[in-house]
């Protein structure tokens, strides 16, 4: 189960790096349209639309590679057993709202592909395509903390707190 894991979280994360280039190919473009006196439409727009899918998508990975930010102010005064305890509610509870989240955004993507909503710009690009990578995103994100929260259920450290512990010590 854990090398199926790993695997959805290098998607997520390749996935979410391919939208980052994205932008950065989206500005050059733009940038060396302006010298040539070419206009490049709606290109603010769809890096927008690659912001938002390359934040989402980054989510889960940045969390199971404990670099996503996590405010430690009071579980590190807390001792082993009422940690765990804390750890255990506050995942299950963003497990809950993080699939909540994902379950919304998904129903948003169909009903943009089902309606053909598109954004307003020059170009008219189909919203359910960002949509739906904000919602697999989410859904990864969702994973990532059952993964953890199962952990602390089985008694395991998460593996996002080992390197949380290393990275305070430097």
């Amino acid at each position: 189960m854990r090398r199926s894991l790993d695997y959805l979280f290098k998607l997520s994360a390749a996935l979410a790096a391919i939208f980052l280039v994205t932008i950065a190919l989206l500005i050059l473009a733009q940038s060396l349209g302006r010298v040539m006196g070419i206009a490049v439409h709606d290109a603010n727009e769809m890096a927008g639309f690659c912001l938002a899918a390359g934040t989402f998508l980054a989510l889960g990975p940045t969390l199971r590679a404990g670099t996503h930010i996590r405010v430690l102010i009071v579980l590190s005064h807390l001792k082993s057993g009422p940690r765990r305890i804390m750890e255990g509610i506050t995942l299950a509870a963003a497990s809950f709202l993080g699939g909540y989240f994902a379950y919304w955004m998904a129903v948003l993507a169909e009903e943009s592909f089902s309606y053909g909503d598109t954004s307003p710009g020059v170009l008219a690009f189909p919203l359910w395509i960002p949509q739906s990578a904000m919602a697999f995103g989410l859904i990864v994100f969702s994973v990532a903390m059952l993964e953890a929260l199962f952990d602390i259920l089985r008694g395991r450290q998460p593996g996002f707190a080992s390197l949380e512990a290393s990275e305070l010590t430097e």
